[in-house]
């Protein structure tokens, strides 16, 4: 097993799981206990548990399997959700849950393809960005062929309809087209329809379009509005240190599904705004340590990955804890690392397995080429500006400008 990757990234994804397998406890076991078809408080303790342990065995192999193999079958990674993204349209296979067809059964176990699609969406990005780098600012030749490809498979997914995922595997996507360089105004042509198209599919949506207004008008309370309401009073009760673990009072049928895409307001209750405050300074500290393994990465791909990874990680977290607070519509995207989910669970520790991977690889060496190309530009840049402003500048009373060149007065 390699030993020289980045500790600190794997001991705070250690202690947000730690934080999860407390709190889903503490929010299922009373509720369990009662439940006469269930009759075990340790329920859900015993069903995260055996997750944590796949997560743990994937995120072991994926840091022991060099990263740089993952372009050679970025191809094999999109057909392959491709395929589990359709079987989610087969009625007989795919599970429902409120009119959505998100999971896939097999035997006991459900599978979320939307989860491995997301990772193999960035590992895809990761390796065309990197070998289309030259092409990038042509619309057709460069940037246009992947939009199409992630197109495809997010509007696969808002089709089951997932709308959250979508949003979410969007924004990171953009995020790598933006760290690369893209052009704004490409970015722009498919960016404007894509969000006339998620907004057409919102309103025609009855449950995506009931989220959305409940969020806008503030209202229905004892409806659509009800989870949000109470998760706030969930919040507002934990105060500043909380009122202890095992003490919340939401969880006791005030909240449903307390466990999953609100556990942010279990923290919140039973650790207060101390808590809080520390689960997003650990997400804060695992996006730094993310981004500094993209700089100390070997090559583009490396660099690419990394990015797409740790913004993955950020841009899950900033929205489910953006929908806890009600700044944001109900998205239905888990809290990494820490609410119950199955599939969220493992891609999560696997994608940490590979930045941890991606860092045993690390140098300085397109980090210092990231910084200098920077110097170097806002040195072209400022040269650019000289040429063509310098002499129509207006020097500012009491201070002369020397143009270093012996003969030219002070102002040219």
């Amino acid at each position: 097993m390699k030993s020289n990757f980045d500790r600190k990234l794997l001991i705070t994804t250690i202690l947000l799981i730690s934080v999860g397998v407390v709190m889903i406890f503490s929010a299922t076991s009373i509720r369990c206990a009662k439940d006469p078809a269930i009759g075990n408080a340790w329920f859900y303790f015993q069903k995260v548990m055996f997750r944590v342990v796949l997560g743990a065995i994937a995120m072991i192999i994926t840091l022991n399997i060099d990263y740089r193999n993952y372009k050679k079958y970025y191809l094999v990674f999109l057909a392959f959700s491709a395929i589990l993204l359709f079987l989610t349209a087969i009625p007989s296979i795919a599970g429902d849950a409120g009119g959505a067809t998100r999971w896939i059964k097999i035997y006991s176990l459900t599978l979320q393809p939307s989860e491995i699609a997301k990772v193999a969406i960035v590992i895809f990005l990761a390796e065309y960005l990197a070998r289309k780098a030259e092409t990038l600012d042509n619309f057709a030749k460069g940037f246009l062929p992947a939009t199409i490809i992630v197109g495809g498979l997010v509007a696969a997914i808002a089709l089951q309809p997932n709308y959250g995922m979508a949003v979410a595997i969007a924004l990171v996507s953009a995020i790598m087209f933006f760290v690369v360089g893209v052009p704004m105004k490409n970015m722009l042509y498919v960016g404007v329809p894509a969000v006339s198209a998620l907004a057409f599919g919102v309103m025609h949506s009855g449950h995506a379009r009931a989220r959305v207004i409940t969020f806008i008008s503030g209202g229905d309370p004892l409806g659509a509005g009800f989870q949000i309401q109470q998760s706030l009073i969930a919040l507002g009760t934990g105060s500043f240190a909380g009122l202890g673990i095992g003490n919340g009072v939401q969880k006791l049928m005030y909240v449903p599904e307390l466990h999953t895409d609100f556990i942010f307001a279990v923290i919140g209750e039973e650790l207060g705004f101390l808590g809080t405050v520390a689960v997003m300074a650990m997400f804060l500290f695992i996006s730094w340590r993310g981004l500094k393994i993209a700089l100390r990465a070997p090559d583009r791909f490396g660099c690419n990955l990394a990015i797409g990874l740790t913004s993955m990680i950020f841009i899950y977290a900033a929205l489910n804890v953006g929908v806890v607070l009600n700044l944001l519509p109900t998205t239905g995207i888990p809290l990494p690392f820490i609410s119950y989910g199955g599939s969220a669970l493992v891609v999560a520790m696997a994608s940490v397995g590979i930045l941890l991977n991606i860092s045993t690889h690390a140098t300085k060496s397109l980090e210092t080429e990231i910084l200098l190309t920077n110097e170097q530009r806002l040195g072209s840049m400022n040269a650019d500006i000289g040429r063509r402003r310098w002499h129509r500048r207006t020097p500012h009373p009491g201070f002369e400008y020397s143009s270093g060149v012996e003969g030219l007065p002070p102002g040219h």
